[in-house]
């Protein structure tokens, strides 16, 4: 089995300056406030490259940043919000739970274009799929990928992902951390 998530840090090189970054202390404390246990892969990633996203256009969300673009805790509830809505009225086409119930979904970021990228959990959060749905859409694409799987497999053109592909397999992709300054 590849290990991704090091693939992924060999093809997106670390900003020079990382900021809201996590730690295992941080981590353990947030996951014990409000008992959501992230993938490896994730914690990983927002260690690494803090708050940000790729190519000014995939932006992952992170505990660790209290702007409500990016704070999983804001954003991940008003997109559940959203789906939920979604749900009630057109339930044939926006099938999956939400978290916390079994195989919910749970935001993990978002695109902009307005796409929603989620992760399909279960018990055992280093094995949680993909499921990202396009903008204002039913349409989805469900990946039995891990984050980090997903995005490297996207960006190296092993897969072709039409959310994300004409954004991240290029030549150059860039992690861009976003400093946001609260007023």
């Amino acid at each position: 089995m590849s290990d991704y998530f090091s693939l992924l840090s060999e093809t997106i090189h670390s900003p020079s300056n990382a900021y809201h970054t996590g730690t295992d202390k941080a981590w353990q404390e947030f996951e014990k406030k409000t008992g959501i246990y992230f993938p490896t892969d994730y914690k990983k990633l927002i260690n690494k490259y803090g708050t940000g996203g790729l190519n000014n256009f995939v932006w992952f969300l992170t505990p660790f940043d209290t702007d409500e673009n990016v704070n999983f805790m804001k954003r991940s509830k008003q997109m559940l919000d959203a789906y939920k809505i979604s749900r009630k009225q057109f339930p044939d086409y926006f099938q999956f739970h939400v978290y916390p119930e079994p195989n919910g979904l749970l935001p993990w970021g978002y695109t902009d274009n307005g796409d929603e990228l989620y992760w399909k959990t279960n018990c055992f959060p280093d094995s949680w799929e993909i499921v990202l749905y396009e903008s204002a859409s039913p349409i989805y694409y469900h990946y039995k990928f891990s984050l980090s799987e997903l995005l490297y497999k996207t960006i190296t053109n092993q897969i072709y992902c039409s959310i994300l592909s004409d954004f991240l397999s290029c030549q150059s992709i860039e992690y861009i951390a976003v400093n946001v300054k609260q007023a």
